[in-house]
């Protein structure tokens, strides 16, 4: 499987609470009404972001372009394709983020996950930026190589007692980029910045005091701030806190979500969803409305 993820941020002018209705309720009913994006993806995940927490109280510094959303969507393969002329039509007329945002494709691993674990809650993730004159894609596989192998114990060895729910690290996946702007032009993805990083990573916590522990413990901060800084450019690397809130999971054992009827043309659901008049079922003859 692999993640496609859009990194951004409200509209100029916009609250954060307008821009997190917006996405939170408006563009989950389009979505969950647009067949194409139902059928692509498998699952749909949102972080709502805090870009107000001091930088002190984290390990790598804020993001530059002070991003509030991550949006992930699991897709069965690689596919940089538009998902239709549905998704076009009802989709993209609903303008809520800014023009700016990054967009990558990643490849999920799990790497510890505690048994009472559930999706949600306080997440910590990371953007591990690759060193300067470093070339990504599989030129950096040694930088990755020392991130998964070294950092990656070290950190578990730290966080496991200290509220860590889960810890799942992300790679790139390379993508043609002037295929992917062409197969957007016109949206507000064509401008969105594609480059590569070292990778991701995502780390679940009891709470947000156990989340903001890398940054605000001196000890923690300098013997993890020292391991990134073995693989990556931590200067240009960045933390975001974020809520993580599952809005559909098809594929994930234990946390399947019940699929909508609109991928069902058949159900008496998809026909109110189509016709926008509800269901009654035919009358024998003669039989009165009651």
């Amino acid at each position: 499987m692999i993640k496609f993820v859009i990194i951004s941020r409200r509209k100029p002018g916009w609250t954060r609470e307008r821009f997190f209705y917006e996405w939170a309720f408006i563009h989950v009913a389009l979505m969950l009404h647009t067949p194409p994006s139902m059928r692509r993806f498998k699952r749909y995940v949102q972080h709502f972001g805090n870009a107000d927490i001091p930088a002190e109280r984290l390990l790598l510094p804020p993001p530059l372009m002070r991003w509030e959303s991550f949006a992930e969507h699991l897709i069965e393969r690689l596919d940089t394709s538009t998902p239709g002329p549905e998704y076009t039509e009802q989709m993209q007329p609903h303008s809520f983020s800014d023009t700016a945002m990054e967009i990558v494709y990643l490849q999920g691993e799990s790497v510890f996950r505690r048994a009472d674990f559930r999706s949600g809650g306080v997440k910590l993730l990371h953007r591990l930026a690759l060193p300067p004159g470093q070339a990504a894609g599989a030129a950096a596989e040694p930088l990755r190589q020392i991130w998964r192998h070294e950092h990656v114990p070290l950190l578990l060895r730290e966080l496991t007692s200290r509220g860590l729910r889960k810890y799942e690290l992300s790679t790139p996946v390379d993508v043609d980029v002037a295929q992917f702007r062409g197969n957007r032009r016109g949206t507000l993805f064509e401008q969105a910045n594609i480059e590569l990083p070292l990778g991701f990573e995502e780390l679940w916590f009891d709470s947000l005091e156990d989340a903001l522990q890398l940054g605000s413990d001196p000890q923690l901060r300098a013997t993890l701030g020292a391991s990134y800084a073995r693989c990556a450019d931590v200067a240009k690397s960045y933390a975001m806190v974020v809520n993580e809130r599952v809005v559909f999971d098809f594929v994930t054992p234990g946390e399947t979500t019940p699929q909508p009827a609109v991928l069902n043309p058949a159900s008496l659901e998809a026909q109110v969803f189509k016709t926008g008049r509800p269901y009654h079922e035919p009358r024998s003859e003669g039989q009165q409305p009651g």
